[in-house]
């Protein structure tokens, strides 16, 4: 009859369709039409209503359903259906759209499933979605849909993964989906626990990503005020770079930008806040350690490439002119440097992927290097100082604190940090070596050398990361 246009009354307009239909069925089948023609609505007595909300083609398949209590349910018209049955208070519809997603839900879809159940509080639908995601995540992170992920659904995933090098690929794969998540990413990193990661993780993949080692560099002024400045960054957008105090500041050198090894040097004054170029290396290289000692920088080892270096190279401040000095005994990247007893010495390191426990003293008068006692213990990516003659390593994965007395060529292993500082720096503080942050913390710890045990400062790094140097000035 309806198609017949046999005793019709009322004209459904959607987009540029109409549909002549019956009210008394409309009225039978759908609450939304029995209010509204037994009630005393402006449409009652009208002849055509226009359904502004509805496409055409959704609204042709709702007039169907409701002659006929049949419709083809689709991925693609899921959405624009339950918008429509959220409107015509369509229940048993919107049971229906819900049962059908639940049993299609894919890794192409799940998040946008997961959004739209929450949409239309459909409780069944998101508790199936989330399911979907939670198990499905490495997936569903090399679709689309990762960009349409709310972040409080991402924290929730993270929550239940157990791989942490998962967490930090979702995080990842979350920050770079669209422009402006970027500055959710130290955010993101509370939620990763890195020192779960193997350490071939670490390399390959954390240390890789250029979100982990922020471009800026950070000033406090006054401890007591908890706060934290920026500085102006360096000339270069180089990573892995090294840096080493020097009077009145700091110089930075080498490291990589786009895969390409640097031989840049720029020195910082404190004071005026400005930087100044220094003339490059006579060797591009990353991941090499620096130092600077009786107005000369000196270079040690480090990376050319794939390859690790065994070459030490000294800038004189005063001419600004580059000479090579004796090499290393062996070839090493990461390697801790310190002076003491007005000697240099390069302790440990990484060579082919495994850390050092050598001690090599390089003797300024002679120019030579001879080896010392080796170190108790590995101690990866963490940091060196000197105090009083003695050389201090400090943080790193494992909480490494060892003492080594040069005069007698002894270690000695003292009290570990409470944290693991992997990646971060050290420095002397009012007769306190402090080890600061790293991958896996924010938290400042103090050693008292008088007291003989750890505190944790109330004053937070910046942020988690890789730190390429901390120092007092």
């Amino acid at each position: 009859m309806r198609e017949a246009g046999e005793l019709v009354d009322i004209n459904l307009v959607f987009g540029d369709h109409i549909i002549s239909c019956h009210k008394v069925i409309l009225a039978g089948r759908c609450d939304y039409f029995h209010h509204m023609f037994l009630t005393n609505m402006l449409e009652r007595d009208s002849t055509e209503i226009v359904m502004k909300e509805i496409n055409t083609r959704t609204g042709i398949l709702l007039v169907r359903y409701l002659y006929t209590g049949r419709i083809e349910i689709t991925t693609d018209n899921a959405q624009d259906l339950l918008s429509a049955c959220e409107m015509l208070l369509l229940g048993a519809l919107k049971q229906d759209i819900e049962a059908f997603l639940c049993s299609h839900t894919e890794s192409n879809n799940c998040v946008s499933i997961m959004n739209l159940a929450s949409l239309h509080d459909m409780k069944k639908l998101l508790g199936n979605a989330k399911k979907f995601l939670h198990e499905h995540m490495k997936e569903v992170v090399e679709t689309d849909e990762i960009r349409l992920l709310q972040e409080a659904d991402l924290i929730e995933v993270l929550g239940k993964t157990l791989s942490q090098e998962d967490n930090f690929c979702f995080v990842q794969k979350w920050v770079k989906s669209a422009d402006e998540r970027a500055e959710r990413f130290n955010d993101l990193l509370h939620h990763v626990t890195l020192s779960k990661c193997s350490d071939e993780f670490i390399r390959d993949t954390v240390m890789e990503e250029r979100l982990m080692i922020s471009e800026n560099m950070w000033l406090c002024s006054d401890i007591n005020l908890q706060t934290w400045q920026s500085l102006y960054a360096p000339p270069s957008q180089h990573r892995n770079y090294s840096a080493c105090a020097s009077p009145g500041g700091f110089i930075i050198s080498g490291g990589r930008l786009k895969g390409v090894c640097k031989s840049d040097c720029y020195s910082y004054d404190a004071q005026s806040g400005q930087w100044t170029t220094l003339p490059p290396m006579s060797i591009a290289r990353r991941a090499h350690s620096s130092i600077y000692h009786n107005e000369c920088l000196y270079i040690v080892g480090g990376r050319d490439g794939q390859n690790c270096l065994d070459s030490v190279e000294k800038l004189d401040m005063r001419s600004l002119q580059w000479s090579r000095l004796p090499r290393l005994p062996r070839s090493a990247c990461r390697l801790y440097l310190a002076i003491a007893s007005n000697n240099l010495f390069a302790l440990g390191g990484s060579s082919g992927g495994n850390w050092n426990v050598d001690v090599h003293e390089f003797d300024f008068t002679r120019q030579t290097w001879r080896q010392r006692s080796a170190m108790p213990e590995k101690c990866e990516f963490g940091a060196a100082v000197s105090f009083n003659d003695h050389v201090y390593i400090a943080g790193g994965k494992d909480r490494s604190y060892m003492q080594f007395n040069p005069l007698q060529n002894t270690w000695i292993l003292l009290q570990r940090p409470q944290l693991s500082h992997r990646f971060g720096k050290s420095l002397v503080w009012n007769e306190s070596i402090l080890v600061c942050g790293g991958l896996d913390s924010d938290v400042i710890e103090a050693y008292s050398l008088r007291e003989n045990q750890w505190s944790t400062w109330t004053l937070k790094m910046p942020n988690k990361g890789e730190f390429i140097f901390a120092l007092k000035m």
